[in-house]
């Protein structure tokens, strides 16, 4: 008998806090001013316990905008201490020198920056914060020389659409780790907002599978838009070890004032950590269990071939249908009924031996996956060194494998390889 599989809170993301110093106008946490009854220093640091026995290897620490905690440089120590990986989400106005160093201090080994347009008046204006792409470009650049990974996050709209491929250019040319291509999902102050048509993310997700290649170390990813995947499967192409919707089953968020969510684009809420243990609402909540069975989505992704590879964006099918299980409103893919074959795949040692130097147990799963999945479209059964280095995008980095990630031992801050 298969045992049953265990599901780990492996990524966390959490709201610390409302307050912010910009007005974004796609902000799903509609952020701006504090909420009221936001969690206590205290508070949040008895969860770091909570999280590192569920086995939580990576959490991002982002708000509103997290720099405005005046504890924030605590809970990221705490969370560095509990063996996590940490990663801030800033807008980068606020980042300096002086606040890199402290980063860097407290145990934080990446940033996610914020740019959404190339021109500087056009961000400015989007953002609502005069002179905050100069900021943020400014704190992209200190954050690499402050050895801070950095991950540079674009939101694609109709307004900066044409640009992509510019600011991929725009992100490589400055060394960031990533660049993380966002397709928005209507919540929070995005309710007023267009998404592209489902036609429309098709394509833009096809140009961004086939700009991998031209980018390489630097990772070229999709959020939000999972069926990323199933394209890159069809043409033959990496990136298999990215995407599919991880709300629920590997990932969820904490908001503000203790809800916990499947996703920070989700505001149904599995549980409140003032009215029940995080350990119990991971555990046994029916919206979080219920995520976990692929065999109860709904429409077209319960029909599709994909669901297990890619299962939609829950996020979007609620605020599309008010129901989570319902099929991904964006993707055009009409399921064929034909299950994908899936034949076994061996592993040479040495590939093997490439693996198991990725430090974060939740990341070796998702590399593993995707390479069998790049393998079999390739018509292969075995995955070789060369067909790894053919297959992970980030592989070109220097060695070891997914340079910058950490090590980790039980109760120690993680350190660099």
């Amino acid at each position: 008998m298969t045992p049953p599989e265990i599901f780990r809170p492996s990524l966390i993301s959490w709201n610390l806090t409302r307050l912010c110093n910009l007005k974004c106008p796609h902000c799903y946490l509609s952020a701006g001013k504090k909420a009221d009854g936001e969690l206590t220093t205290d508070e949040c640091l008895s969860l770091m316990g909570e999280m590192q026995g569920l086995g939580t290897e990576m959490v991002i620490l982002t708000g509103g905008e997290p720099l405005l905690r005046k504890d924030i440089y605590d809970l990221a120590d705490a969370a560095a201490s509990h063996g996590m990986w940490v990663v801030m989400g800033t807008n980068g106005v606020l980042l300096n020198e002086r606040v890199a160093k402290k980063m860097v201090e407290c145990g934080v080994k990446g940033v996610g920056i914020s740019i959404d347009s190339i021109d500087p008046a056009k961000h400015n204006s989007f953002r609502g914060g005069p002179d905050s792409w100069e900021y943020s470009v400014k704190a992209l650049e200190i954050a690499k020389a402050n050895g801070l990974e950095v991950l540079v996050q674009t939101t694609v709209m109709d307004m900066n659409r044409d640009e992509i491929p510019q600011l991929i250019d725009f992100a490589k040319e400055r060394g960031a780790w990533s660049f993380n291509l966002y397709f928005l999902v209507q919540t929070g102050r995005g309710q007023r907002m267009n998404d592209l048509s489902a036609v429309e993310t098709e394509i833009m997700l096809t140009e961004l599978v086939d700009a991998q290649e031209d980018y390489r170390p630097m990772l070229v990813r999709s959020k939000c838009a999972p069926q990323f995947k199933r394209i890159a499967y069809d043409l033959g192409r990496t990136g298999l070890e990215s995407g599919g919707c991880m709300a629920g089953t590997e990932y969820c968020r904490i908001t503000p004032d203790g809800d916990v969510t499947p996703c920070p684009y989700m505001t149904v809420a599995a549980g409140n950590i003032r009215q029940q243990s995080f350990t119990d609402i991971w555990n046994d909540s029916p919206v979080l269990n219920a995520l976990r069975d692929p065999n109860q989505l709904k429409g077209r992704c319960g029909a599709c071939e994909f669901k297990e590879l890619c299962g939609g964006c829950r996020c979007r099918a609620y605020a599309g249908f008010d129901d989570y299980l319902q099929e991904d409103p964006a993707c055009p893919h009409v399921p064929t009924g034909i299950p994908l074959e899936l034949v076994p795949i061996v592993w040479t040692d040495a590939a093997r031996a490439r693996l198991e130097r990725i430090p974060i147990k939740f990341i070796r799963k998702k590399v593993a996956l995707g390479l069998e999945g790049y393998a079999r479209s390739q018509g292969s059964r075995e995955i070789t060194l060369e067909l790894y280095d053919a297959g992970l995008q980030g592989s070109g980095r220097a060695a070891p494998a997914f340079q910058g990630m950490p090590s980790f031992a039980p109760g120690k801050r993680p350190v660099a390889e």
